[in-house]
């Protein structure tokens, strides 16, 4: 089996196989198989793919080996483990896939996060991603993007996402204080992405402003937060709202466009 990543391969395939090793090397073989299977869906001909799925299959008979199968399929391991086994190889998928190079902080991705884009993302200690008792937990994914150079992300410490958060920023930037809270299915958005000049919707200057959001504000399921918008600390945002103007601290805040219901 190749030690290396082939430099003639694609990035993403050299990405995958060097999570494989990395899960086989650790002793997880079924993690390790379904990556490989990963490659070998894009390179049906990948040699080191096909020689390790060839590894992994010969100790099939092997009686310790359908003695593990067999109590794993007997939920002997629990359900913890089952959910692991579900759930781990597609956010190590999805980590792979990812292309932002800036980083830093790590995250706690009970769902997968894709990090894309040429900026930079900053994570605070303990920012998690997805809630294994929402919908979507198994299907979906967290899509963070820094898509301009100058774009940047950052997240306080201990911010929480539900899962399918969507934030992607072109330039101003979005900042997210400590102990934020959020729902499933947010998006938050520091552009208009296009033009909103009909003659110059496409190749146009589309409107950018940074967004602020204070520490220990909660957000609720499918809202949506846009470009140029500060939420003071402590507010609330109710479900399905579109906040398109700041909303001071300490209120909860809600409809289509957001507006403050009451004082906290």
């Amino acid at each position: 089996m190749a030690s290396e990543a082939d430099p003639t391969q694609p990035l993403g395939v050299q990405r995958v196989l060097r999570l494989a090793r990395d899960e086989l090397d650790s002793g997880r073989a079924d993690e390790a198989e379904f990556l490989y299977r990963e490659v070998t869906d894009v390179d049906a001909n990948n040699p080191e793919a096909l020689d390790a799925l060839a590894e992994l299959a010969a100790p099939a008979h092997d009686p310790m080996r359908q003695r593990s199968l067999a109590l794993r399929i007997a939920g002997r391991f629990g359900r913890p483990a089952l959910e692991a086994l579900a759930q781990r190889p597609r956010v190590l998928k999805y980590r792979a896939l990812s292309t932002c190079r800036r980083v830093t902080g790590s995250p706690v991705a009970l769902q997968p996060v894709l990090f894309l884009g040429p900026g930079e993302i900053v994570l605070g200690e303990h920012v998690q991603f997805g809630w294994k008792a929402s919908p979507l937990f198994y299907t979906g994914y967290c899509h963070v993007e820094a898509a301009g150079k100058e774009s940047r992300i950052e997240f306080g410490d201990r911010v929480e996402f539900n899962n399918n958060a969507m934030l992607k920023s072109e330039g101003p930037g979005i900042r997210i204080g400590r102990d934020g809270l959020f729902g499933a299915h947010v998006e938050v958005f520091d552009s208009n992405f296009h033009d909103l000049d009909p003659r110059r919707r496409v190749g146009g200057t589309p409107k950018m402003a940074p967004v602020e959001i204070a520490e220990n504000v909660f957000v609720g399921m499918s809202v949506k937060i846009l470009k140029g918008v500060t939420i003071g600390a402590d507010s609330v945002i109710g479900a399905g709202a579109v906040v398109t103007s700041s909303i001071p601290s300490g209120v909860i805040a809600a409809g289509n466009p957001a507006r403050v219901i009451r004082e906290l």
